[in-house]
């Protein structure tokens, strides 16, 4: 027999007085709100856990959408908007499907051909009168891609000596003064390493380009016949870091030089088997405008301020990034001269995730803002289109009319509806808080609206990220802070081949190969066309 009190009293024990009934009501109502609430919260989190576990990433809403706002203002507000024709040579809705069409392309003249003619055997001649009853009239052709594991091969240095004749009484340290003098061979970038410049790119461009973990590569060089151990491979790496750290220093000089910098960051755990430490990490993106197009990666052991601010203590210009608070103080100590600027992307997400939370405020605060995106991508295809061949100067200043016509109206609206629905909903609701956050940092997200060198969001960022967060689920940790310094100088300089559209192998190659001879120089100058966005392929 249960021992639990029962659920429902006896109404005989209940009051008379109806003041006294209706405090009762009024408190069994409250309980039941907070418990509603509980539900509800609990039901959020679940719904967040399961989408972000099983569900998919993208944020598209519902077209339908729009129907939130007026929907006649809508139509006339289409019908005022003037058309704007496509520039010639602009891409279309048509030539996007051709060029991602998908089928058989043509093969393109580039590829090595090797020919495999195929005739007829010897009986289907003879059984056709013989080859001296038959006459060639054509040739049927198709091609194939073929495919072939890449080779490992030895280069062997060969360094030719030479002997005086007749040979000196004395022999010096000058090459004149030498009996016997060894011809040089060209400065290597680790001296005395078995693996040259090819091999070196191949390891770190399969690691931090491809993804693969070191014991994976050990594996693949196994299958061909070389054994490099991971211990090795990791050694390589790390020299080749140290090699390089004079061109990542360039590049930070280069992105420092930006109007417009986007940073992000992402953790990375960190493994030290040798000092017996375990703690997270930080990786850091600082990713350069249109005309100091390079993003460099800095690694930190942990997430305090002091990693940003010793990059950007030197830096004036526009900041776009998270709302982390690490970042406060940088504005604060730059006195004005590094200037927040927000990002909506952000501010969106905390809508998305919390629909199920309170469905009309979030589904209008995302309308809301897909109006602001709407105008977004209308700027992005006139200056892909009829203001591709402007000057970058007076395609800012266009970008900049445009929004302060058109979506600075959109954000002084939405400010006033997020006034007025912000009391409403209770203290701790997730809606609360997104509309909370959004109006604390509605200042930096307008901030967009004052050039047209800015961007709505910081996914510049974001994007830059996303091979190190694909890269982690495979290589799971560093093995050190210096390992972690190593992988930032290796990220930088894949991140901006591919932000260039360049062979991350061929360039390490080349670059592994040219940099011994030009860093005993001092000048920086003779490292400039190494630099990714510099750098032509031989």
């Amino acid at each position: 027999m249960s021992t639990d009190a029962p659920l429902l009293p006896d109404p005989a024990t209940l009051p008379d007085d109806p003041a006294v009934l209706k405090q009762l009501i009024f408190q069994l109502l409250e309980e039941l709100q907070k418990a509603n609430g509980r539900v509800q919260q609990i039901e959020h989190h679940m719904d967040l856990l399961l989408r972000r576990l099983y569900g998919r990433s993208s944020e598209k809403l519902d077209p339908r959408q729009g129907l939130l706002f007026d929907p006649r203002k809508e139509e006339a507000d289409a019908a005022e908007e003037p058309s704007v024709p496509a520039a010639e040579g602009s891409s279309s809705a048509g030539s996007r499907s051709n060029r991602h069409r998908h089928g058989r392309g043509r093969i393109p003249e580039t590829f090595e051909r090797k020919e495999e003619v195929h005739d007829l055997t010897e009986a289907e001649k003879e059984a056709l009168g013989g080859a001296e009853n038959l006459v060639e009239i054509g040739q049927q052709v198709n091609e194939q891609y073929e495919w072939k594991p890449s080779t490992l091969f030895v280069i062997r240095h060969i360094q030719k000596k030479y002997a005086r004749r007749p040979q000196l009484l004395e022999s010096g340290q000058a090459p004149q003064e030498k009996n016997v003098i060894t011809a040089r061979k060209p400065p290597q970038g680790i001296p005395g390493c078995l693996a040259a410049p090819g091999l070196l790119a191949q390891v770190i461009t399969s690691k931090y380009g491809d993804h693969l973990p070191l014991y994976r590569l050990e594996r693949i060089f196994k299958r061909q016949g070389a054994r490099f151990s991971r211990q090795t491979t990791d050694g390589w790496v790390l020299r080749c870091a140290d090699l390089l750290v004079p061109l990542h220093e360039l590049m930070k000089q280069v992105v420092l030089a930006s109007d417009v910098i986007h940073t992000d960051d992402t953790p990375v755990k960190i493994r030290d088997a040798h000092k017996r430490l375990k703690h997270t990490g930080r990786f850091w993106d600082y990713v350069g405008d249109a005309r100091h197009p390079l993003t460099v990666f800095e690694y930190t052991p942990t997430r305090q301020r002091d990693g940003p601010a010793e990059f950007l203590k030197d830096y004036r210009g526009y900041l776009q990034a998270d709302a982390f608070g690490g970042y406060d103080g940088i504005y604060l100590q730059s006195g004005g001269s590094i200037l927040e600027v927000g990002c909506w992307a952000h501010a969106r997400r905390k809508f998305f995730d919390h629909q199920r939370a309170d469905p009309p405020r979030a589904q209008i605060a995302l309308a809301w803002i897909g109006k602001l995106y709407a105008v977004e991508k209308e700027l992005r295809r006139r200056t892909a289109g009829e203001w591709k061949e402007l000057e970058w100067e007076e395609r800012a200043e266009r970008i900049v009319a445009v929004r302060r016509q058109q979506s600075r109206p959109l954000l002084e609206q939405f400010q006033a509806w997020l006034e007025t629905e912000c009391p409403k909903p209770l203290p701790k609701s997730p809606i609360r808080r997104a509309i909370e956050y959004t109006l604390s940092n509605f200042t930096a997200l307008c901030r967009y609206t004052e050039s047209g060198i800015l961007a709505i969001d910081n996914n510049a960022a974001e994007n830059a990220l996303r091979g190190i967060c694909l890269g982690r689920r495979n290589w799971l940790f560093c093995g050190s802070d210096r390992g972690g310094r190593a992988a930032a100088i290796h990220f930088s300089l894949i991140a901006s081949c591919a932000r260039h559209g360049h062979d991350p192998w061929a360039y390490l190659r080349d670059v592994l190969t040219r940099l011994p001879a030009l860093l005993p120089t001092r000048d920086a100058e003779p490292l400039l066309p190494l630099l990714p966005h510099r750098w032509q392929p031989p």
